[in-house]
C-alpha cells in the first residue's frame, strides 16, 4: 500500500512540475495586414480576402498551452461593422471573421489558440482570419482607406488561460492595418417605354418617354449609350424597330426633349455625366416615326443600357 502511495505522489509531483514549466512559457503574435486591394462597392458586388495570425511561444516543457488574441475596432472605429476611413475620414465597413467569409461567420473579437509545447521547448500555430467589405453602394467615394490596429485596446495577447473568459498573461501585439482601394464603379436601371395604345395609320408620331436611372461613385466619369435594339432590322440609333413577328415600325430615342438628338451607342451619341454618389434620373425620349401603318399586335424592342466609366 506505501509503494502504490510514492507512485502516486511521484506522478502527481511529475505533473505539477510540467504544468509549471508550460505556464513559465513565453508568447507572442504577429497578425498580417489584410489587403482588399482594388474594389468596387455597388450593389451586389463581393469583396473578401484573409490574413493570418501566428502565435510563437517559446519555453516550457511539453504541454497545452492555452492562447487568446483579442480583437479591438481599430482606428477607423466600430465593431459589428468595423470602418475603414479615407484621409477626409468618410468611411468604408467591412467585418473581420475567424472561420470564413461570409455573414454566416459573424464577427471576430477573439481567437483561441492551443500552442503545444514539444520536446525541448516552444511551440507555433498559425489561425487564418477572414475579411469582407460590407458597404454595397457607390454612395462611397473612390479613394484608399485604412484602419490600423494598434495597442491594447485594438489588439492584444493572453496566454496560459484555458479560455478567452480568463486574463491569463497579457502582452503587446505589433500593429497591423486593414486596407483597400474604392475604384469607381456605377449602377443602372431603367424603366419600361410604353407608347400604349397607337392607330394603325400613323398620321401622326406617338411619343413616350423612359427612365434611366444611373448611380455612380463620386466624381467618375461616365457616359451612357444605347444600343440600336433586338430587331435585325434596325439601320442606326435614328431606325429602331419595334417587331411584332415580321411586322415593324420604325422609331428613334432621343436625349432631348425635341427629339432631334439621337442617343446612340458611340461616342458623341450617348450622355455624359460625373458621378455624386446618389442617383441620376436620366430621361428619354421616344418617337415612332409618322407615316406608317401598323397592323394589329403588340410591338416590342429591348435596348441595351450601357454605363461606360
Amino acid at each position: 500500500m506505501m509503494r502504490l502511495f510514492a507512485l502516486f505522489f511521484a506522478s502527481f509531483i511529475a505533473a505539477l512540475l510540467s504544468v509549471a514549466s508550460v505556464q513559465a512559457a513565453t508568447c507572442s503574435a504577429l497578425v498580417s495586414g489584410l489587403n482588399f486591394g482594388q474594389v468596387t462597392v455597388r450593389a451586389g458586388a463581393v469583396n473578401s480576402t484573409s490574413g493570418t495570425v501566428r502565435v510563437t511561444c517559446s519555453g516550457g516543457s511539453i504541454g497545452i498551452l492555452g492562447v487568446c488574441v483579442r480583437f479591438g475596432p481599430g482606428n477607423g472605429g466600430g465593431m459589428s461593422p468595423r470602418f475603414m476611413r479615407r484621409s477626409d475620414g468618410a468611411a468604408l465597413s467591412y467585418e473581420l471573421r475567424s472561420g470564413g467569409n461570409g455573414s454566416a461567420f459573424g464577427t471576430l473579437t477573439e481567437i483561441y489558440v492551443p500552442i503545444t509545447i514539444v520536446l525541448g521547448g516552444g511551440g507555433t500555430a498559425t489561425v487564418p482570419i477572414y475579411g469582407d467589405i460590407t458597404s454595397a453602394t457607390v454612395g462611397v467615394g473612390s479613394g484608399n482607406y485604412e484602419s490600423v490596429f494598434s495597442g491594447a485596446s485594438d489588439i492584444r495577447l493572453s496566454y496560459g488561460v484555458l479560455s478567452c473568459s480568463l486574463l491569463g498573461t497579457t502582452v503587446n501585439v505589433p500593429d497591423f492595418t486593414v486596407s483597400a482601394e474604392v475604384v469607381a464603379s456605377c449602377e443602372v436601371e431603367a424603366t419600361t417605354m410604353d407608347f400604349g395604345n397607337i392607330p394603325s395609320q400613323l398620321t401622326q408620331s406617338p411619343v413616350a418617354q423612359a427612365t434611366i436611372n444611373v448611380r455612380c461613385t463620386e466624381n467618375a466619369n461616365y457616359q451612357v449609350y444605347l444600343d440600336n435594339g433586338a430587331s435585325p432590322g434596325a439601320t442606326g440609333p435614328a431606325a429602331r424597330q419595334l417587331r411584332n413577328g415580321i411586322n415593324a415600325l420604325t422609331y428613334g430615342l432621343f436625349f432631348d426633349p425635341g427629339r432631334s438628338q439621337v442617343w446612340g451607342g458611340t461616342p458623341g451619341t450617348g450622355v455624359s455625366g460625373v458621378g455624386a454618389g446618389a442617383n441620376r434620373a436620366i430621361p428619354v425620349y421616344g418617337k415612332i416615326y409618322a407615316g406608317q401603318t401598323a397592323l394589329v399586335g403588340i410591338y416590342t424592342d429591348s435596348v441595351v443600357v450601357t454605363v461606360a466609366y
